[in-house]
């Protein structure tokens, strides 16, 4: 192994490919930082080394730390030493896969400067994408990076089709905290002792780099909030939502949402509500960001209101409370092409008055009465679920049964009685409410039990 002069970089090229007795015709100074050993379209290449030849134009490659080829190229010689690259050639009658692997020991085992701080700079300088790879040419394990939502963010190596979504471990894997999401590698059990170490770093970075982006995403929300709130009360223009990527005549939706509701009123209870809300906002933030799409978000009350660009509402929607605290609920507008944001505001806080817990309901897949009944205030539901249905809880919940069938037999098997016990049932209930063969009734007690739903949800 050849000698190192006192903080002389042992990953740059030349230092890296002189270590390995390989031919340099360019000499590089730029660290490499991970191996490429294929094209891989839309993936970073800052501080790749190249394993391989590129087809078409090289200038995509311009980031990258250099090449390794097993024989020369003109066209390759001359880009690297007009763009600052390392250029080495290794024996063509070694394997690519040897050599890779050498490069992978002498990088990430052997390399006399890359102790535990050294890799924690090397993951560092690293993009997102890259981060996986070189954690898996490090550690030699299938990794996995998923979000709280299910997504996979990223991967590298043959992993399973499904993931753990918390952290944990299991036979054959583990699963680390990793700021949004789980950091999860696959392999055998003594495998996975060796790089647990390596992987706890790896995992913390991610959180330190998730706290990283949730501060940006702050400062940027709170411009963003300013606008929303502004536009929500009609006192911002809305042509300045072309400073926040919002582009003319795009569809957008605007989503309210509500965390699972904490009982009681006393101080402890307010400061657990505005927690909630604070980590319901963070992870709406979240979710969206990694949408990549132009949105703002705000805060009112308990709730937090977003409005972004749509692709497909409802499972943009339905992933957006699946990112959220179990038991929350959402409500959203109807498709928008225009700046009519108050009026969408109005749809979504429908749609959230009638979401249940859990549930993502859209203003436009709201039927008639409940948008008729949502126009009331609680005390007007309540005061019809009084006036039209004051039943016992057992002829309640049979008068329910009922009405969701339409047959007395049908009625009966939900309840698990026989007919005639719900028939005896069913005249006791029309003593009260009236003859449930007339419109008339039926269209009371549907409107006062669709109210209770409401009330309830």
């Amino acid at each position: 192994m050849l000698g190192l002069s006192f903080g002389e970089d042992p990953t740059s090229f030349t230092a890296l490919m002189e270590g390995l007795g390989l031919q340099v015709l360019v000499p590089g100074g730029r660290p490499v930082l991970y191996l490429l050993p294929e094209p891989r379209p839309l993936f970073a290449v800052e501080g790749a080394l190249l394993l391989f030849r590129p087809e078409g134009s090289l200038f995509r490659y311009r980031a990258a730390a250099g090449f390794l080829l097993p024989e020369p190229e003109a066209e390759v010689e001359a880009f690297a030493r007009k763009e600052g690259l390392g250029l080495a050639l290794y024996p063509p009658w070694l394997k690519r896969e040897e050599v890779e692997r050498a490069l992978a020991l002498r990088l990430f085992a052997l390399g006399p400067g890359l102790a535990l701080s050294g890799v924690v700079d090397l993951l560092l300088k690293l993009p997102d994408r890259p981060f996986l790879e070189v954690l898996h040419q490090a550690t030699g394990l299938p990794l996995a990076r998923v979000a709280p939502w299910g997504e996979v963010l990223g991967f590298a190596g043959p992993v399973p089709p499904r993931h753990p979504e918390a952290p944990g471990e299991g036979r054959g894997w583990v699963a680390l905290e990793a700021g949004e999401g789980v950091l999860v590698a696959y392999g055998e059990e003594e495998a996975l002792r060796r790089a647990r170490g390596l992987l706890e770093v790896a995992a913390r970075l991610l959180k330190v780099r998730s706290l990283e982006r949730s501060l940006e995403r702050m400062r940027e929300e709170s411009l963003g909030a300013a606008l929303l709130e502004g536009l929500i009360l009609g006192e911002a223009e809305a042509e300045r939502l072309f400073a926040f990527g919002f582009a003319e005549g795009v569809e957008w939706v605007l989503a309210l949402a509500e965390p699972p509701e904490v009982p009681g009123r006393h101080r402890l209870a307010e400061e657990r509500r505005r927690e909630a809300t604070l980590e319901l906002r963070r992870q709406a933030g979240a979710y969206l960001d990694r949408l990549g799409v132009p949105y703002l978000l705000a805060t009112r009350g308990n709730r937090v209101a977003a409005m972004w660009q749509v692709h497909s509402p409802r499972k943009e929607a339905e992933g957006l409370l699946k990112a959220l605290v179990p038991g929350s609920r959402l409500g959203y507008s109807g498709v928008h092409a225009d700046r009519a944001v108050q009026e969408a505001y109005r749809e979504a806080l429908i749609a959230l008055k009638a979401a249940r817990p859990g549930e993502a309901l859209s203003f436009s897949g709201l039927d008639p009465v409940a948008f008729v009944l949502l126009q009331q205030s609680p005390e007007d539901l309540k005061a019809l679920v009084e006036r039209y249905l004051p039943l016992p809880p057992k002829l309640l919940k049979t008068l329910e049964a009922y009405m969701a069938s339409g047959s007395v037999e049908e009625a009966a098997s939900r309840l698990h009685v026989h007919p005639n016990t719900l028939r005896y049932r069913l005249k006791r209930i029309e003593g009260v409410v009236g003859p449930l063969s007339q419109p008339e009734t039926l269209a009371r007690v549907h409107l006062a039990l669709r109210a209770r739903d409401l009330l309830l949800g």
